[in-house]
């Protein structure tokens, strides 16, 4: 017998092994890539309008978003990015599930090493509030649409975003 044929069985007896390592790290994935998930928000579980005040006082001074009246250019336009991603076809209820998301869990340090959005600005009813509003609220400004080609959508809420 060969040197081949004598690292057959203990080659054999390792494949079990990798494999069950195998299939406890991909149940670990599955598990773990739920966890810390922000549930879905159903159009009645914030107001836009008690979200406009909130993002005023805890938003605006970062981002831009012409329904606050809010031009800060620290952190994304809300009106364009939101817009864009609108005139593609995503609706108000993805929107809404996004930027809550971003609420909860922020990107605190930018690629760069800066500074990102800070942790907990609002939270609870107020932060379903503030992704309610910026939901129905973003859009794509006028003079973007133009240049783009994509229609301005509006809010789907005016009343709302006044």
């Amino acid at each position: 017998m060969t040197m081949d044929t004598a690292a057959e069985p203990r080659r054999s007896r390792r494949r079990p092994a990798r494999a069950a390592y195998a299939g406890v790290a991909v149940i670990v994935g599955l598990m773990a890539s739920g966890c810390g998930a922000v549930a879905h928000m159903s159009a009645g579980d914030g107001h836009p309008a008690k979200g406009k005040p909130l993002f005023k006082t805890h938003c605006a001074s970062c981002h831009t978003l012409a329904a606050a009246d809010a031009v800060g250019v620290v952190g994304p336009n809300l009106d364009s990015t939101f817009g864009i991603v609108r005139a593609q076809g995503f609706d108000v209820s993805t929107i809404r599930d996004v930027v809550r998301g971003q609420i909860a869990y922020p990107e605190t340090k930018i690629a760069t090493g800066g500074t990102g959005m800070p942790a907990d600005l609002v939270t609870g009813q107020d932060a379903r509030d503030v992704a309610d509003f910026v939901a129905e609220c973003a859009k794509l400004p006028t003079q973007d649409a133009e240049d783009t080609g994509l229609v301005d959508p509006g809010p789907s809420s005016p009343d709302a975003c006044k």
